[in-house]
């Protein structure tokens, strides 16, 4: 099965060294002019996480993480009495698309995507940490994708996405984001790509328009927040 899936894991805090990381290599050094942290990172300031943890609250939560398996984010969740599930989002569709040799086999790719990475059960999950994985999506599995992400969340559940406010075609980093504190986030940079396409307000309204609200922050990297109620 592709993806990375963690069921119900619990690993000790204490345990040292990292998750299977992701097979893609950073190729350019981008990034905010935060707080370094370790060698390559930086640390930045998220209300939209903050809000996120606010949101989701309760014992023995169900957490998806769509960012790949990280540590801190597992010792982080798991320390709070959580459950957390993951798949790499990003690695899995990019896999999926390169075995589609002809367009007809393409054409079947958001069935496939969604069976073999988001095929849980309808109203799973109190929170999903989508970060910044949609907004490289092709048109057609973002839309399946929200759709999905809306059935297996449960009523009340928060999802925290990211998107980039460059313009069309412009390069911007993705990182891996690993929890450091409930308001702080870790940019680890994965790789960097253009923008397939642009997101303002009133795109994201449109794309979440089944969810009960949404709520934007403007951070000063040009990373724009997004809390998302079901």
């Amino acid at each position: 099965m592709l993806g990375e899936r963690l069921r119900s894991l619990f690993r000790p805090p204490g345990l040292p060294g990292p998750v299977n990381d992701s097979p893609l290599r950073a190729r350019a050094a981008v990034g905010p002019a935060y707080r370094n942290g370790r060698a390559g990172d930086t640390d930045r300031p998220s209300n939209g996480l903050r809000q996120f943890f606010e949101a989701v609250r309760g014992p023995r939560l169900r957490i998806l993480d769509l960012g790949g398996a990280c540590q801190s984010n597992i010792n982080f969740i798991t320390s709070q009495g959580h459950r957390l599930y993951s798949e790499d989002v990003l690695v899995s569709v990019e896999r999926l698309a390169s075995e589609a040799r002809d367009n007809a086999a393409r054409g079947g790719l958001s069935r496939q995507f969604l069976d073999e990475c988001l095929g849980f059960a309808d109203q799973n999950f109190d929170g999903i940490l989508v970060w910044d994985t949609l907004e490289f999506l092709d048109e057609d599995v973002l839309q399946a994708t929200v759709a999905r992400l809306l059935g297996i969340i449960k009523p009340g559940g928060t999802l925290l996405a990211f998107f980039h406010t460059q313009a069309k075609g412009q390069t911007v980093p993705v990182y891996r984001y690993q929890i450091q504190s409930p308001g702080t986030l870790r940019l680890q940079l994965r790789f960097v790509r253009p923008m397939p396409r642009a997101f303002n307000n009133r795109h994201l309204e449109r794309l979440f328009g089944q969810f009960r609200s949404v709520k934007f922050f403007l951070a000063k990297d040009g990373l724009r927040e997004v809390i998302v109620t079901r």
